[in-house]
């Protein structure tokens, strides 16, 4: 990375350094303002060719577009078509660019502590990336797994939190000599999830049938299963991406599985 020429060089090689760095500004009130500014163009287009149509002296020239001598309606037409292709593409852009996956906060928390810290853009060409945590309109080429999404950002915390540990686990083919960036291999993540859950959710689902084993009353009982209950639906919210759909269907087992 310090090999590219301080600038664009090297911000671009920062970028592609992770796939959690790729992200950029989506510019949604510019793909607004633009799609106004055509769609009023092809609203006013419509206005002059429906006047057009109604002052036209011979009627068959809108009964058969081959025997049509207006040139004004032909030049009309001519200019909708134009017009309607270049709207429709940037529609479709639009409607692509707004499906991108939004970038989670700790990405552009990440990418901004770089800049911040590297300054490769004179200041006036800075904004994008010195306001992205503040902006709602970033995207991030790659989305995050949904399956990891809570706990890999805990991960993540701990491993800044202990530097000293988190450099053995650092992915060997990301060439950087800056000792503040952590990138770990694709695989580490998914890996320490699994095995969280691996421990976690047998423990979960033990621990309650012990407190519950030894329960003494139908009270602390209906108590300590509606707790564990609330929290199993905080935790799976917290730590996976679900749909109220699975989650509603995981609570129906929950409660009244066997």
């Amino acid at each position: 990375l310090e090999d590219y020429p301080q600038g664009y060089p090297r911000l671009a090689a920062f970028l592609t350094l992770d796939r959690d760095f790729t992200v950029f500004k989506r510019f949604d009130y510019l793909h607004m303002r633009s799609l106004l500014e055509q769609q009023d163009e092809l609203a006013e287009l419509q206005e002059r060719l429906d006047r057009c149509d109604d002052d036209e002296p011979i009627r068959l020239g809108l009964s058969s577009r081959r025997q049509d001598e207006n040139p004004e309606r032909r030049e009309l037409l001519r200019q909708v078509t134009a017009k309607l292709r270049e709207y429709d593409k940037c529609v479709q852009n639009c409607h692509a660019m707004l499906r991108l996956p939004e970038a989670h906060k700790t990405q552009k928390q990440n990418v901004k502590n770089w800049y911040l810290g590297n300054k490769p853009l004179v200041r006036s060409e800075s904004g994008c990336y010195m306001n992205c945590t503040r902006g709602h309109d970033y995207i991030a080429l790659t989305a995050k797994d949904a399956d990891r999404a809570g706990l890999e950002t805990l991960v993540d915390i701990l491993m800044k939190a202990f530097p000293n540990i988190a450099r053995h686990f650092l992915d060997p083919e990301v060439n950087t000599r800056d000792c503040n960036i952590f990138v770990f291999p694709s695989h580490f993540l998914g890996r320490i999830v699994k095995i969280f859950f691996a421990f976690f959710i047998p423990l979960w689902l033990v621990f309650p049938t012990i407190l519950l084993y030894n329960a003494t009353s139908h009270g602390s009982r209906t108590i300590i299963y509606s707790i564990f209950t609330f929290w199993t639906s905080f935790i799976v919210i917290s730590m996976a991406n679900v749909t109220k759909y699975d989650l509603t269907l995981a609570m129906i087992t929950q409660v009244y599985g066997p």
